[in-house]
């Protein structure tokens, strides 16, 4: 490997070598940054999600659904690879949020999420709708 080629061992953003924005490392190429805004909590993952990450992340989504009163904010913006196994830990948080009266919104999704939730026909489920509940078609809102 080129040292051109070489993956950066702080990933861009970081202040503190932690993760971007102070976030929390869950693995070799996945961090996770949370935060709590009045009844929501917001969640900005960073790196690779597949099926190595797939039980941590959900665990640390999961103690976002419970730490919130309406529901979790997802950004998926500095995502760069997400399998099914990435998607169906968002589908099984959206099932447990819903059975709690909460929702998940993905607020932004990098351009390969936008294309796995896209060809799934799954976007429309974390997209807020007009009562600001995910799951119901926003006039014209899509996750970027």
């Amino acid at each position: 490997m080129r040292s051109s080629d070489a993956v950066p061992a702080v990933p861009p953003g970081t202040v503190d070598g932690s993760g971007p924005l102070g976030g929390r490392r869950l693995a070799d190429d996945l961090w996770v940054d949370s935060e709590t805004a009045q009844d929501r909590v917001r969640v900005r993952v960073s790196g690779q999600i597949d099926l190595d990450v797939a039980g941590p992340l959900y665990d640390t989504f999961e103690r976002a659904l419970h730490a919130s009163s309406t529901g979790v904010d997802v950004d998926l913006s500095a995502v760069t690879f997400c399998n099914s196994t990435g998607l169906n830990s968002l589908l099984c948080l959206r099932l447990a949020a819903l059975r709690t009266g909460r929702d998940v919104v993905i607020t932004e999704a990098s351009a390969q999420v936008g294309r796995l939730l896209a060809i799934t026909d799954t976007r429309e489920l974390f997209v807020p709708g007009p009562d600001g509940r995910s799951g119901q078609r926003g006039p014209g809102h899509t996750p970027s």
